[in-house]
């Protein structure tokens, strides 16, 4: 049987970067603790690949086809900064983006159209971020997931966070 996070990388047509740190954890439905590869708004949970290094953050989605239905990425920065932009280059499936701040508040949100190479999402004029969470476009809404709402997760000991330069 596979696992959510498996069932991610099985639908990808290119090799997620092994820098991309994919952390894998048993948690029994009836748990309501985050475990190293899950972020959870009240009831909704999602199985993430976390993004810590320079490599793996640039890299993102990128190529990716298709996410299981509450899967993603989360984007881990080493320290809040108001300068960080993400845009769509080479991302074929249309995505939502939610950056977090140091808190795990949600501080800014936005739907992300495919393949976008213009639009640069966040940037100078967003607020302060440390952690930013790319889902399938409309997961936030559908999950009633707003500015403000906070998110919990743990990141997995020992975990490598590569600052920005």
């Amino acid at each position: 049987m596979r696992t959510p996070l498996l069932r991610l990388l099985a639908v990808t047509t290119a090799t997620v970067p092994a820098a991309v740190v994919l952390a894998c954890g048993g948690k029994s439905p009836t748990d309501a603790t985050p475990t190293a590869n899950t972020v959870m708004f009240g009831n909704a949970t999602a199985t993430v690949a976390i993004a810590s290094t320079k490599a793996a953050r640039e890299h993102g989605l990128m190529n990716v086809t298709q996410l299981a239905a509450d899967s993603g990425m989360l984007f881990v920065f080493g320290y809040m900064s108001n300068g960080r932009a993400f845009w769509m280059k080479n991302t074929p499936i249309p995505l939502a983006i939610a950056f977090l701040d140091s808190t795990k508040k949600v501080v800014y949100l936005a739907e992300m159209a495919a393949n976008d190479t213009i639009a640069r999402y966040g940037g100078f004029n967003a607020p302060r971020m440390q952690y930013a969470l790319e889902m399938n476009k409309g997961w936030f809404t559908a999950h009633g997931v707003t500015i403000g709402s906070v998110a919990a997760f743990t990141l997995p000991s020992g975990l490598v966070i590569e600052t920005d330069p």
